[in-house]
């Protein structure tokens, strides 16, 4: 029977899909909050621990789906699978049924460890934004007090490190974050081993998600104290072959057909082209701010679309200009100038302008 334990227990945690926090309330469970029963606070908020050593509590996190990105909001939505380990002596047992383990609901749990005089590890998730819907969740104790928590849930949660300077090129930063609601001295996180990341199949067709890490550190808790926290990074770009036809490319062609203009002799006719080209320019701009929010900075893209409005708009008073020294007899100025303007002017400027961009958003920080 004993030989059989480990293979029951890890049936047990595949079935979780594991998830997180202990113990919680169906009001605490919708809020995403595991606030539980928080060490107690002196008068002047001055804590005292009542514990030797804080419980050391493994913690694993793995996305498993990423839902959405709403990065006019700057937020994503995921489906998320937390683990978590620990020892606690307190909550050894004598096996003698012989099962080799114990399996709780959470909340269970938490009553179980409080009438032993311990605690059960809690955590919120630091920038979490909607409710988070547990899926399942399960507790295993076994008799040497080792215990383990598993949960899978859905949340939606914030990415307050989006930073679209170089969109379409951006590369943006990805985070979820569990904070312990026991100051450090209570509870500790450290890394469960090969537990943590993303999942190969995320279901996220716009971006291309990678470099998952996790860390442990401390931050300030629920209590206002100094609390450990467990946070997986992970970052996104974007597929780069979308924007290439459906943004650049039909920029190219709009800058080519405005060239193209200048061999007419008709400069009237040039200026309606290039009144026509400033429309759908608006339209560029219009359906690029849709994806954004609205920025305090100008982005890659912001860049060569204000410079296209600009040449445009000094295309059309320059075919003005011709044609006014054509109706005054000056013809030879005007075809001289004109001349200029397809060498050199118009084909040098928009070459100027694509050598600032990479320079100045692309190749800097």
């Amino acid at each position: 029977m004993i030989a059989r334990i480990p293979g029951l227990l890890f049936i047990l945690l595949q079935l979780t899909a594991p998830i997180l926090p202990v113990a919680q309330s169906a009001a605490a469970q919708e809020s995403g909050v595991s606030v539980g029963d928080l060490p107690q606070v002196s008068e002047g908020t001055v804590y005292v621990s009542r514990r030797e050593r804080p419980i050391k509590v493994a913690v694993g996190i793995e996305v498993d789906q990423i839902t959405s990105v709403d990065q006019k909001a700057e937020n994503y939505g995921a489906v998320v699978a937390i683990r978590m380990k620990w020892h606690d002596p307190a909550l050894a047992f004598e096996d003698t049924q012989g099962t080799g383990f114990r399996q709780f609901k959470p909340e269970d749990l938490v009553d179980h460890a409080k009438a032993v005089g311990s605690v059960v590890p809690r955590f919120v998730v630091q920038n979490q934004q909607s409710n988070r819907w547990i899926h399942e969740d399960l507790a295993v104790v076994l008799p040497d007090g080792t215990a383990f928590y598993a949960e899978k849930s859905s949340l939606t949660l914030q990415a307050p490190h989006f930073d679209f300077t170089r969109y379409p090129f951006d590369r943006q930063i990805f985070y979820f974050k569990i904070v312990s609601a026991y100051p450090d001295d209570v509870v500790t996180f450290a890394k469960l081993p090969l537990d943590s990341g993303l999942d190969s199949t995320l279901g996220e067709e716009e971006w291309v998600l990678t470099d998952a890490s996790m860390e442990i550190g401390t931050t300030k808790g629920l209590t206002g104290l100094d609390s450990s926290s467990a946070t997986l990074t992970f970052t996104g770009s974007r597929h780069v072959t979308y924007y290439t036809t459906r943004l650049f490319l039909p920029m190219l062609i709009l800058v080519v057909v405005s060239w193209a203009a200048f061999f007419l002799d008709d400069y009237r006719k040039r200026a309606e082209i290039a009144g026509a080209n400033l429309l759908v320019f608006v339209a560029f701009n219009w359906t690029i701010s849709s994806d954004l929010p609205k920025l305090g900075y100008v982005t890659f893209v912001d860049f060569i679309l204000q410079w296209m409005f600009i040449v445009t708009g000094l295309l059309i008073v320059f075919n003005v200009v011709l044609t006014r020294l054509q109706v005054s007899g000056r013809e030879g100025l005007a075809s001289r100038l004109d001349n200029y303007a397809i060498k050199w002017i118009y084909p040098l400027g928009y070459a100027a302008i694509v050598v600032v961009a990479v320079t100045s958003f692309l190749l800097t920080g």
